[in-house]
């Protein structure tokens, strides 16, 4: 069953694609850079590990002091429990986000912007301890992104935090409940 929120984010989501054809000529780039997950439960311990953030945006409108930007994004969350066992999983992420630009305008320029805005992250394969789960955990999150950065000659550099808003484990549920958040610092080029 898919609650209002993850309706709500599907919705924002296809407005933006139904404005892609304008987003796009404000600009697309590529995102990539390292992802620190941490999970968290009130019954459990987790370790945090380093794992795998890359994507393609569209938008964000350089040239104005508010933009509308969207991204597809394939992350790769890592994480340990207590015992030393290593989960991982990956998630397709598409989120829509409001982008407050300060500085030049020019996109050869430098600049600096905050980004706010719900994404839905999609798993695409779970794993514990090397053995893939059917059932581990949930299908789809919805979190929110904050962050900001400096863009300059076309080179980004971001720092984002996203803080997930379900439980995603499905086994355990009624002993725990794990949601996840992550930091993570990207690096970047924008095409257009």
């Amino acid at each position: 069953m898919i609650r209002p929120l993850t309706r709500l984010t599907a919705l924002f989501v296809l407005a933006l694609l139904g404005s892609s054809s304008s987003a796009a000529a404000q600009g697309a780039g590529i995102k990539f850079g390292p992802t620190f997950a941490k999970f968290s439960s009130e019954a459990l311990d987790f370790k945090t590990r380093t794992g795998i953030h890359a994507g393609l945006f569209v938008g964000g409108s350089r040239d104005k002091v508010v933009g509308l930007q969207g991204e597809f994004n394939w992350l790769r969350k890592n994480s340990e429990t207590e015992g030393g066992q290593q989960i991982r999983i990956d998630y397709l992420q598409v989120p829509v986000l409001l982008r407050v630009n300060a500085g030049s305008s020019s996109a050869n320029g430098v600049a600096a912007y905050g980004i706010v805005g719900p994404a839905i992250e999609l798993k695409i394969a779970d794993e514990l301890q090397g053995i893939t789960l059917d059932d581990g955990f949930e299908g789809a999150d919805v979190s929110l992104v904050f962050g900001g950065g400096i863009e300059a000659a076309r080179i980004i550099l971001e720092a984002r935090w996203e803080k997930g808003l379900r439980r995603i484990n499905n086994n355990f549920s009624d002993f725990a409940e794990i949601k996840k958040q992550a930091f993570t610092i990207l690096f970047g080029i924008r095409f257009r």
